[in-house]
């Protein structure tokens, strides 16, 4: 029985120590790149990255959603916010963002 894919699905996949913490890190230096860039009124992080409950793996993304990114900058922000991690980084404008996220935001939310 040949596991060599198997073997690399579980290297790609499985759970890094540090990956969370990596991931933290490089989405509060975007926070904070956002703030000072475009003027962001407010940054949350979601999703597996920052659920301690949830399991976060090497191929897991970076959720952020941004309040009053200004109008006409989504795609420049996200491709210059990409270049700063390794990880995929989704960013989610706060203003088209449905009553289901808005109500995960609350309860889970981390502001950044």
């Amino acid at each position: 029985m040949d596991r060599g894919p198997l073997l690399a699905h579980l290297n790609k996949t499985r759970f890094a120590p540090g990956d969370r913490f990596r991931a933290h890190s490089d989405a509060r230096e975007i926070a904070q790149f956002l703030r000072r860039e475009y003027a962001v009124t407010g940054i949350w992080g979601i999703g597996s990255a920052f659920a301690a409950d949830r399991s976060f793996y090497r191929t897991s993304d970076i959720d952020l959603v941004v309040k009053e990114l200004p109008p006409g900058v989504y795609f420049t922000a996200l491709s210059r916010c990409s270049a700063m991690t390794n990880f995929e980084l989704d960013l989610i404008p706060y203003e088209t963002a449905t009553p289901m996220l808005i109500g995960a935001i609350e309860r889970e939310g981390v502001a950044l």
